[in-house]
């Protein structure tokens, strides 16, 4: 079965509402403390997200990062240039960055969740 990234940016409207920059390939959020939480659009695998900061593990996410398996992206590591100074500039280059593989909508809503609380 499909994923719609479109049912993640539906939750984060609901958690983040009025917060939504959105480009062709991601939708970015920011949660009530001005973190940066990304949905990169058009995938149909899992869902994938930037986030800021994880250090909850959370059952059905997987920190997906090609070059350095398992680890945040590094400020230098370069990544989807839509995460840039007008839409997320939290998460661009220059900033360490979380991308992650959730792979169902319940471990998505566990994410939203846990990143609105820190």
């Amino acid at each position: 079965m499909a994923i719609d990234s479109e049912l993640a940016i539906a939750e984060m409207k609901k958690a983040f509402p009025h917060t939504g920059r959105f480009t062709q390939y991601i939708a970015s959020f920011k949660t009530p403390k001005g973190r940066e939480i990304a949905v990169q659009r058009g995938r149909t695998e899992a869902y994938y997200v930037w986030v800021q900061r994880y250090d909850t593990p959370i059952a059905g996410i997987t920190i997906r990062n090609t070059k350095y398996p398992g680890m945040p992206y590094s400020k230098d590591q370069p990544r989807n240039s839509n995460l840039n100074a007008k839409n997320a500039p939290k998460l661009m280059v220059g900033n360490k960055a979380w991308y992650l593989e959730v792979e169902s909508l319940g471990a998505l809503k566990k994410l939203i969740a846990w990143y609105a609380a820190i």
